[in-house]
Order: structure tokens, then sequence, then C-alpha cells
């Protein structure tokens, strides 16, 4: 079932499933034909936005709409956790190109997604 108190948390999911696809905000902005302004307003929930625009995002990001509207977060923290891999280690010289990637777990993205959304 569908809480209202989900539509308080729009913005923030369009910003982490944002970041998490690598796309600035000018991008996502020049490509769902809004202006970065106005993104950025949504994205901080200043705004309210309408199912044309929000269809625009999901399809852009290359999610559904429960995922945006956050019915499942489960589902938001995997998307993050198959795109988020950091090094671990400084690169020396002698192994520039077999650094190592570390992956996070889903329970650090899931205090991760926490973190951001107190922020």
């Amino acid at each position: 079932m569908y809480e209202e108190k989900c539509l308080l948390r729009l913005g923030s999911n369009i910003k982490i499933l944002r970041n998490s696809s690598q796309i600035t905000q000018a991008e996502l902005a020049r490509r769902i034909g809004i202006s970065q302004t106005h993104l950025c307003n949504i994205e901080h929930n200043n705004v309210q936005i309408s199912l044309k625009l929000l269809l625009r995002v999901a399809n852009v990001l290359g999610c559904s709409l429960e995922c945006i509207i956050g019915v499942n977060a489960v589902t938001i923290a995997k998307r993050v956790e198959a795109q988020c891999k950091v090094k671990s280690e400084p690169v020396r010289n002698e192994d520039k190109n077999t650094a190592k990637q570390e992956v996070y777990s889903l329970e650090e993205i899931r205090l991760l997604l926490k973190l951001l959304q107190l922020s």
C-alpha cells in the first residue's frame, strides 16, 4: 500500500538514483527537459513533481516508479550497491592497471542511504 510519506522522499530518491547512475544534475535536467534549478528544487523537495516528469526521470534513470517512490527501498540500495565501487588501496606504480576494487555490502549501502537522507 502507498503512503503519503513516500512523497516526501521523492526528491531524495531521485538524487540517490541519479548519483548511483553517475549522471550529473545538469545532464538529467537536460534529458528530462527542465532547468537544472528546477531539478535541484525537486531533489531538495522544495517543489512538487508531476507524474509526467516522474515518468521521464524513471525512463532516463532506467528504473521503475516504485523504485523512485521508495516503496521498495531495497531496490534502491541494490541498484546503488551494484554501481558503487571504490578503490580500496592507493595505486602503486607497479600495479596501476590492477588496482583492487572494493564492493560495498548491502548493509553498508543502507547506512549510506540513511546518511544521505539526513543531509
